[in-house]
């Protein structure tokens, strides 16, 4: 069973387990945008990652003398959500801590994600409450996959604009070095090299536009992050397939000691507090 929402231009489905956009068919060009499982390349479609982002080099990490256990991307890929809310265009659902996600970190936490379709894209808004009596400390993101024909044609590229973003930072076996003295980000070309090594980062895209643009340089696909303060561009050599990730955190550094305190990207949210983040995609009618 998948949730669906349908307007004029766009079908889109969402899983339950994970809620993993799986679908986002667009009417206007006749194709989904959305990349589809491939075992032997990448057998997921768009990860939502709580309560970590990326690699944790020793898995998982301590708070004092606490080790709390956690795998790459946390847990929030693996929960059942349940529908608060649903229109023809609007989804609202939610999920929180049970026995398993407390097994390994023991915190009371719920998070509501909220789908909704425009005339020229969809719209995200992730809502991270903390309902209980500890203060807790978190990094979210999405890991979204795009089937884009990045390896079948020479010349997609990403164009940033607004916000004051930097970089790249290439990652080497899956951790994380960040050079203060990196450049200003206009564009980034789209190589067959360019993911040889791992996943791209940059830095203070935060209110940004990331636009993927064709050989021609039109632009697909137009992101729109919020407070996110860091993105990842990531794929496998040879396939027609960018995700494009915008996040609150980072895989580890190579010299990170575990401490969540010292964990790059991570938001503190104490009792009864709620953090809100946002993120919109369009798809420009054009492309």
């Amino acid at each position: 069973m998948t949730w669906q929402l349908e307007n004029a231009r766009f079908q889109v489905s969402v899983n339950p387990t994970g809620a993993e956009l799986t679908r986002l068919w667009d009417k206007h060009t006749q194709r989904n945008w959305m990349w589809q499982p491939q075992p032997d390349i990448w057998n997921n479609v768009a990860t939502q990652l709580f309560p970590v982002v990326g690699q944790l080099i020793h898995h998982g990490l301590w708070q004092g003398e606490r080790f709390f256990p956690l795998t790459a991307h946390g847990f929030l890929r693996h929960h059942l959500f349940r529908c608060c809310e649903q229109s023809a265009t609007r989804l609202v659902i939610e999920a929180c801590d049970n026995d398993d996600s407390r097994a390994v970190w023991p915190f009371a936490w719920r998070m509501r994600i909220t789908w909704q379709l425009t005339n020229d894209g969809l719209e995200i808004r992730w809502q991270v409450h903390n309902p209980g009596n500890a203060r807790w400390g978190y990094s979210l993101g999405w890991h979204p996959g795009f089937a884009l024909q990045i390896a079948s044609q020479e010349g997609w590229h990403i164009r940033f604009s607004g916000g004051a973003p930097c970089g790249p930072f290439p990652t080497h076996q899956r951790t994380l070095v960040i050079d203060g003295d990196a450049p200003e980000a206009k564009t980034y070309p789209l190589t067959a090299q360019a993911f040889s090594a791992g996943a791209i980062y940059f830095a203070g895209t935060q209110h940004c536009q990331i636009a993927i643009c064709s050989p021609s340089g039109e632009a697909r696909i137009i992101l729109t992050t919020g407070d996110q303060p860091w993105l990842a561009l990531w794929g496998v050599p040879g396939a027609d397939l960018l995700c494009v990730e915008p996040l609150c955190g980072t895989t580890d550094a190579p010299d990170f000691d575990g401490q969540i305190e010292h964990k790059r990207g991570i938001r503190w949210l104490e009792p009864a507090q709620t953090h809100i983040h946002h993120l919109a995609m369009r798809f420009p009618a054009d492309s």
